[in-house]
């Protein structure tokens, strides 16, 4: 395989290049991002009982408002 693409303005080495670089990136940006959200949770680790029942509440009134609405639908 040729060194340089005819139709294209990067050569092979340099697209690698770019693609070693961007996987690299990504696990950076992961890694990151991971770390973070765990050292969130860790800070919310006492707050999990009430988020929990708050997020109970919140998806029981969603279900019985959207249920709500399929019934007007039915009539």
């Amino acid at each position: 395989m040729a060194n340089k693409y005819e139709t294209s303005i990067y050569t092979k080495d340099q697209l690698d290049k770019a693609r070693v670089r961007g996987q690299i990136k990504g696990w950076v940006q992961g890694t990151i991002s991971t770390v973070v959200l765990l050292a969130l949770l860790k800070f919310l680790s006492w707050l999990w009982i009430p988020i929990l029942i708050l997020l109970g509440v919140l998806g029981i009134s969603g279900y019985n408002y959207f249920k709500k609405k399929s019934n007007k639908d039915d009539f």
